[in-house]
């Protein structure tokens, strides 16, 4: 892959769904947004070409940017998003259950070469687990899974979705942080 640009075009492809790309809210721009109506949701994809740590964990601190991104700008984001792809009013309304809120799962699209570091990929799931992978493959398919020793793991590129509110765009499940008491 050339670029950033070819990565999201096969991304998505990948989606078949209603999808769209570089839509810009709140100073952000998700890279692959689609909708799939069968599970009532949202996918927003960060695409990153690169294998070293930085770039890994750049891709899902900017995944992690848009969840609160979202949060603020839930109308803003919905707007976008329709008037790129023509989206009926009546499927909208699907999708929002009724204008009240609607469901979003965040995804980093990285390539071969940076899936190649599970124990990096590991360590930062644990850290922000809501995100999930697409791994794209130097041909430009992709997948939802990595095979390890001979097996496929899905539950590491698994994403959880999360719901936003979409008339306050204040956010209902999105809470990546994790509380820990303090000692001294």
């Amino acid at each position: 892959m050339k670029n950033e640009a070819e990565m999201a075009l096969h991304v998505a492809a990948h989606l078949k769904k209603t999808s769209a790309r570089e839509i810009r809210v709140g100073g952000c721009k998700f890279d692959v947004v689609a909708y799939d109506k069968k599970r009532r949701l949202f996918e927003i994809a960060e695409c990153k070409l690169g294998s070293k740590p930085t770039v890994i964990g750049h891709a899902f601190g900017q995944a992690a940017a848009y969840c609160g991104t979202l949060s603020a700008h839930g109308v803003e984001f919905l707007d976008a998003y329709m008037k790129e792809v023509k989206l009926k009013f009546t499927r909208m309304m699907e999708a929002t259950n009724q204008g009240k809120e609607f469901r979003v799962a965040f995804y980093v699209a990285l390539e071969q070469k940076a899936c190649l570091q599970v124990e990096l990929i590991r360590s930062i799931k644990r850290l922000i687990p809501k995100i999930g992978i697409i791994r794209v493959k130097d041909d430009g398919r992709c997948r939802r899974f990595f095979r390890i020793s001979g097996k496929k793991d899905l539950d590491l590129c698994k994403a959880e979705p999360v719901t936003v509110k979409a008339a306050t765009g204040q956010t209902g499940e999105i809470n990546t942080a994790r509380t820990y008491p303090h000692s001294r």
